[in-house]
Parts: C-alpha cells; sequence; structure tokens
C-alpha cells in the first residue's frame, strides 16, 4: 500500500529519524503491531540508498539472513573474501579481476551462520562511506540476536522492534540505542487516516451502493482503524473484495490491529492491595464476614492474574 499512498501523516517521524541517522547514531523504531514501523525504514532504505550503501535484512531464519547480508554486503561495499572460500580455478582471475559473487556464493551458503556474519561485520567496518543496516524486526531468537549484536559493532543499524517485546536477549542489546535515538510511532491522527483512504480508493475504485454510502465507508475507517495503518489497509481491501459496498457490510468491516485493548494491571494490583487490607481490617475488628468476603476476593484475583491475563495477552 506504501507505494499508493505513501507515509501519509509521518513527515514529523521521518524528519525525527533522519537527524538520528544523520549524526552516525544507531535508531530503533518502535510501535504497536501494524503501526507502520517496516513502512518508516522502507522508505529511510529508499532514500538514504541513493547517497550511501545500505542493506536490508528481512525476517527469517539465521541461516537466510547471514546469506542475504552476504550478498547484499558484495554488492554494496565489497565482500573481503578469504582465498580458502575461492574455487581453485578461480583463484588467478580473482587476484587480477576481483572475486565475482557466482564464484563464492556456493562456499558462503555453506558457512555456518555465525562465520558467514563475522565475515560481512569485518567487511563492513571497512566500508567507505560508512554501511547502514536496516533490520526489518528485532523479533529475534538467541542465535539472530547475537548476529545482530555482530553488524552493531561494526556498523550504523535501523531497526524495527515491537514495544512488547520481552526476548531478554534483545534487551541486553538496547544500550546501544539510547532513549534518545528511539522513536515511538503512535497511531495516526484522523485526517491522516482518513487521506489515506482517499488516495487508495482513487487508485482502486470501490463500487459503492447507493455512491452516498462512500462517506459513511470513509468515515468508519477513521473511527474504526484506530489510527493504525495495518488496520485501514485491512478494511480497504476487504472493501476491494465486496462485488458492491453497502451501508450493512460497512457496519461489520473491522480489522484486529486496531482493536484497542485496556490494560488491566493496575486495576488488578488495586484491588489486591484493597483485598489485603480488608483482611487486615477484618481480622481487627473481628468481621469473620469481611474476611470470608475478603478470601474469596483474593481467590478471584489469584484466578485472573495467572489465567486471564496471560489468555488477553496471548491475544494481542
Amino acid at each position: 500500500m506504501d507505494e499508493v499512498t505513501g507515509l501519509v501523516g509521518r513527515d514529523r517521524e521521518l524528519s525525527a529519524a533522519r537527524e538520528t541517522l544523520g549524526k552516525g547514531a544507531n535508531l530503533l523504531v518502535t510501535g504497536a503491531a501494524g503501526i507502520g514501523k517496516s513502512a518508516l525504514l522502507r522508505a529511510l532504505y529508499r532514500e538514504l540508498g541513493e547517497q550511501r550503501p545500505c542493506l536490508w535484512v528481512h525476517e527469517g531464519s539465521a541461516k537466510e539472513q547471514a546469506y542475504e547480508l552476504a550478498l547484499q554486503a558484495h554488492q554494496q561495499v565489497g565482500l573481503v573474501v578469504p582465498e580458502r572460500l575461492i574455487p581453485h580455478r578461480f583463484l588467478g582471475r580473482a587476484r587480477r579481476e576481483g572475486v565475482h559473487w557466482h564464484w563464492i556464493q556456493r562456499s558462503v551458503r555453506r558457512m555456518p551462520a555465525r562465520e558467514c556474519v563475522a565475515l560481512v561485520a569485518d567487511s563492513l567496518a571497512r566500508a567507505e562511506p560508512p554501511a547502514l543496516v536496516f533490520f526489518e524486526s528485532l523479533e529475534l531468537p538467541p542465535a539472530q540476536a547475537d548476529q545482530l549484536a555482530a553488524v552493531l559493532e561494526a556498523a550504523q543499524v535501523a531497526a524495527a522492534m515491537d514495544r512488547t517485546n520481552r526476548r531478554e536477549r534483545i534487551r541486553r542489546l538496547l544500550w546501544r540505542f539510547p532513549e534518545r535515538e528511539r522513536l515511538e510511532l503512535r497511531p495516526l491522527p484522523g485526517e491522516a487516516a482518513r487521506a489515506i483512504a482517499e488516495r487508495w480508493l482513487a487508485h482502486y475504485p470501490v463500487r459503492f451502493e447507493p455512491p452516498r454510502v462512500r462517506a459513511a465507508f470513509l468515515r468508519a475507517v477513521v473511527q474504526d482503524s484506530g489510527g493504525v495503518p495495518a488496520a485501514i489497509e485491512g478494511m480497504l481491501e476487504q472493501a476491494a473484495s465486496e462485488p458492491a459496498v453497502t451501508r450493512a457490510k460497512v457496519r461489520a468491516f473491522a480489522h484486529e490491529a486496531g482493536v484497542r485493548y485496556l490494560d488491566m494491571t493496575p486495576v488488578v494490583v488495586l484491588g489486591v492491595a484493597a483485598i489485603m487490607a480488608a483482611r487486615y481490617i477484618a481480622r481487627g475488628v473481628g468481621s469473620r464476614e469481611l474476611y470470608v468476603l475478603a478470601g474469596v476476593g483474593m481467590g478471584l484475583a489469584v484466578v485472573v492474574r495467572f489465567f486471564v491475563m496471560p489468555l488477553m495477552s496471548r491475544r494481542r
């Protein structure tokens, strides 16, 4: 959708990201799922790729990411390849002409991911001008977190991370992204959400019956998406899949990314504190009824804490 609508409503965030990267600092873009973190990074990647070497790391396995890093490093800055990776029949030409990728791609693919990333990191450390590596997501297991650490040692990095990420290994890397160099994306304002929908409808016409339903649909997109770009996109694609959008169908449109959840943790904490206070009060005044009610309340609090809240967290 970015190719059609652009990054509507993100001018301030783009400007702040350019400023951070322009200083040579690492950039961490955070926010809720579907808020547009990857879209912002892609826009920066396209823009800055015309000025300096830029590498893009897609989500994938450790092996896939290591191979893709090696390929892009070879294309962007020139991979520093030890002769042991070059087939013997190409050694002479490699010394005269440099290394061609198709000579070494099989050897690189067979390398352990850790060794491959170390080779890339060594090449990035020598790059002039300095390279910038974009990580589409920091939702990484420990092995890939170690790969990220090696890249962080050698190059400037821009990455996206869901704000609910709790992986301990990733959190240990966050000192590389000081708070002042983090950018949190918030939901888009209503006018920006409407502008996205208008641009999309201009490119992909949708049939509305009657035509005045179009205005109701735009209002629904603004209200029900919650300003989340993924939710806006989902509602627009739902509309495009219909032969005709009627008023009844407009009321049925919704998207999971636009649903907002209420954090009940403070309520549960206050409730438990009140129950504990009630138990002490009951013992002090000798009220058996209040003591029993406080015990029942404590049991309900345990059920909410250990059964209901984990289910809500998985749903998010």
